[in-house]
């Protein structure tokens, strides 16, 4: 797998939209890229984010 297409199934990956065997993939990659690696948790505390975001939102109307 190149970063190209790792960076492309990053977000399926961490909503749970990735097939298995594609995401056994991106882990492999992940494993070895640090650059891969760090887009990843850049993501995963941007979607963690606005889930808490529109939790709240949803909350007041």
């Amino acid at each position: 797998m190149n970063c190209r297409r790792a960076q492309e199934w990053i977000e399926a990956y961490i909503m749970g939209d990735l097939a298995p065997e594609l995401a056994d993939s991106l882990e492999a990659h992940l494993k070895q890229c640090d650059a891969c690696w760090r887009r990843y948790e850049e993501q995963k505390r941007l979607i963690a984010l606005l889930r808490r975001v529109f939790a709240v939102q949803r909350r007041f109307l």
